[in-house]
């Protein structure tokens, strides 16, 4: 059995989904755009694998595998080449995190009881103390986070329309700074800013989000007929995945450009990727 994931739903609503594999890559720049080489599929099972991100100091890459009905956070060390289970619970937990202090990693957590998505933050050092950030009885449901270094944290909470809210972590309280938004949420740190996707009439457009006065300013548009997954390298260059390819966005002549990937990486739909120095990770169907 496979599930849609969450956040397309402000319903928990389960049917069949294509499995996905998650490949790491090496990926350097050069003078036109990247160099990407080298794919290894970390993930390598039949079923779904998703949502991977970095560790931002150690040589992990964390990301949801669902086995026996039930999603739960695994870690792959691509030094070693070892892949860890970290979490076991009756719950599923999506979209791991590490939070700021770097004890910790946050995840989604979809209650197999009631279907609340709450955030929640595990240990790393002992995975099975965790506590609850935000409960979605009282915020919404949250579909996906990301957090800035000194702690500012902004969420996309489910409803009609979906939005985007900043939330003050001492407080609980939330700001709602957009509408109709999309599923990439992330900061940039060479630009000191947020980062998502919003739906402007039919155009999608990526806008940057400032935490400490809330000014959000329009960066392009988004790459067109894509489902708006994308990730910024250290250098602040933005990257999207468009069906079975992979783009970058070139500010100087405004405009995506397509990158090739290795011939002998499977010609399936790419989703979510995420970048740390010179690895990448690529989320590809089976």
């Amino acid at each position: 059995m496979k599930i849609l994931f969450f956040v397309f739903c402000f319903q928990v609503i389960s049917f069949a989904q294509n499995g996905t594999e998650i490949y790491l890559f090496e990926i350097h720049k050069t003078t036109n755009g990247f160099n990407i080489q080298n794919p290894v599929n970390i993930s390598n099972r039949t079923g779904y694998d998703n949502q991977p991100s970095f560790h931002p100091t150690k040589s992990l890459i964390y990301f949801s595998s669902q086995k026996s009905g039930k999603t739960d956070i695994y870690a792959y060390n691509y030094n070693s080449k070892k892949l860890t289970q970290i979490t076991n619970t009756e719950d599923s937990e999506y979209s791991p995190t590490v939070t700021p202090d770097k004890k910790f990693f946050s995840c989604i957590v979809q209650r197999k009881s009631n279907g609340d998505q709450d955030l929640v933050k595990f240990s790393i050092k002992n995975p099975e103390e965790s506590e609850i950030i935000l409960e979605s009885q009282k915020t919404g449901k949250i579909g996906y986070h990301a957090w800035s270094p000194d702690n500012q944290l902004i969420t996309f909470v489910l409803g009609e329309p979906n939005t985007l809210q900043q939330f003050d972590i001492s407080t609980k309280k939330s700001t709602v700074l957009g509408k109709n938004i999309g599923r990439s949420l992330h900061y940039v740190p060479s630009k000191n800013v947020f980062s998502f996707v919003e739906k402007e009439g039919e155009t999608w457009k990526v806008k940057l989000l400032n935490p400490e006065n809330q000014t959000i300013s329009v960066y392009a548009d988004a790459l067109s007929e894509s489902e708006q997954y994308n990730a910024w390298d250290k250098n602040g260059i933005l990257l999207g995945s468009k069906n079975e390819r992979l783009y970058f966005f070139e500010e100087i002549t405004n405009s995506w450009k397509e990158l090739t990937l290795p011939p002998n990486l499977p010609k399936n739909k790419i989703s979510r990727l995420a970048i740390k120095n010179q690895y990448l990770v690529l989320v590809i169907n089976e």
